[in-house]
């Protein structure tokens, strides 16, 4: 915990995101930077279409912000910046969350509520409506818990801010072990697994027969293009037989 009036350093090498957004035709970027906790510790903002001036003023901007997470300033004076009023304004392209914006500071401390302290009330769009299997918040008699109930864990080497579209935890009403997808990779327990084995297996001698193959998967390549030859069966991939010659 950092005592008031210390300054809680970073180390050379240090985690976090970067953001790529257009605001109403003006490009910015918003690099971030975090402590071992994941905790946001320095904002970095860069706007290459605008003058001179107004870059120097938003990299101090940047700066003084940085400066107060380093000393313990908690993250909720977002509230301060957010729903301001200025040009550049209009619609945001490049973020999945938030669609439009007042300010290039309302977009700003939007995209770091949203990100590090679970604002989803300043979000356009909620994370889990981007999920490829979002289908709503269901019937209130559904097994499914609610996604936004339980953060999931995250770990040491990712960042905390950019996990909203990276990783997805679904606790199951009758699974034995949650599902989790980190970065398109599942990964389930033995069960699971199984389980997935022989849907995908009966997936695979259904399409079999379906173009006129018996279905069976053959012994010596394990391709599922076994045909009637004789009294036995003969692969249409490596010519391999079941017995006969």
């Amino acid at each position: 915990m950092v005592q008031r009036g210390e300054r809680r350093r970073l180390p050379n090498r240090r985690k976090g995101y970067t953001q790529r957004a257009t605001v109403g035709g003006h490009k910015i970027c918003l690099r971030t930077g975090e402590h071992e906790d994941g905790r946001l510790a320095e904002v970095f903002i860069d706007m290459h279409k605008e003058g001179s001036a107004f870059r120097s003023l938003m990299h101090n901007f940047a700066i003084a912000i940085s400066m107060g997470l380093q000393y313990g300033v908690p993250l909720r004076f977002v509230d301060q910046f957010t729903f301001t009023r200025s040009e550049p304004s209009g619609i945001v392209e490049g973020n999945d969350a938030i669609k439009m914006a007042t300010a290039i500071l309302d977009y700003i401390f939007r995209e770091l509520a949203i990100s590090y302290l679970d604002r989803g009330d300043l979000a356009h769009v909620q994370p889990g409506d981007l999920l490829p299997d979002a289908v709503g918040k269901g019937e209130a008699e559904s097994t499914l818990g609610d996604p936004d109930d339980e953060r999931p864990e995250v770990a040491r080497n990712t960042s905390s801010g950019d996990v909203r579209s990276k990783l997805t935890v679904v606790h199951g009403g009758g699974c034995r072990a949650p599902i989790a997808e980190f970065d398109g990779v599942l990964a389930v327990s033995a069960a699971e697994e199984e389980d997935y084995a022989d849907e995908l297996r009966l997936e695979r001698i259904r399409a079999a027969r379906i173009k006129g193959y018996e279905g069976d998967s053959c012994e010596e390549c394990g391709n599922f293009t076994l045909i009637r030859n004789g009294t036995c069966l003969k692969c249409d991939t490596c010519g391999a037989t079941s017995g006969c010659s």
